[in-house]
Parts: C-alpha cells; structure tokens; sequence
C-alpha cells in the first residue's frame, strides 16, 4: 500500500525494486523528519500515471527553510535529476516529471532491454 492505497502485484514489485535502488545508492528509504513536516519522500503513485511511480527525496526541511527560494528550488532539481540518473542507470524505465520534478518510474526495464 502507498498512500493508502493498495498496489497491483506489478506495481508493488516495482516499488520494492525502486526502494533496493535507493538503498543501494545509499540513501535511506524515507526521511522521517520530512515526513514529520507534512513533505513527502519515499516512493509515492504518479497521480493518472497508470500504474507509474515517483521516486521522491525532499531536503533537510529545518535546512531548507534557510535558504533563498532559487537556491532551494535548483537544489531540489538537482536532487531529482540524481534520482533519475540513478534509476536510469539501474535500467528503469524512467520518464520525466513536471520540470524539475521527481521522475517517474514507469518500468522495471526500458522497453529497448
């Protein structure tokens, strides 16, 4: 279940897949903390996204709230584009989000391997 939400048997693979990648890369599974002030992190559904999901990580929020807003936001970018080379290189099938968004994880191999 994400969100309340249960999954499909090829969702719920895929979001334990994407959860070992993040482990693996060395980041943990979710931010307590973030989660604590209301921000997501983890592996969250991609609303309409059939079946697709996000794979979101939010900064420190106490640490964030001190920066200026351009800086946080192009941290964030950077963030999810890591995400998303990270993914890509696991071979996920991956998509962009909304621009500078988390990437969506469409697949658990590209549709070319």
């Amino acid at each position: 279940m994400i969100d309340g939400v249960a999954l499909a048997e090829a969702q719920e693979q895929l979001a334990w897949a994407v959860l070992g990648v993040v482990l693996v890369a060395g980041l943990p599974p979710c931010n307590i903390e973030a989660a604590a002030d209301g921000e997501e992190t983890g592996v969250a559904l991609v609303p309409d996204g059939h079946g697709a999901l996000r794979v979101v990580r939010q900064q420190d929020p106490a640490a964030a709230r001190h920066l200026p807003v351009g800086l946080r936001d192009a941290q964030q970018a950077a963030m999810n584009q890591a995400l998303r080379t990270i993914q890509s290189a696991h071979r996920f099938w991956i998509a962009d989000g909304p621009l500078g968004g988390a990437p969506h994880v469409l697949g658990l191999t590209r549709p070319d391997g």
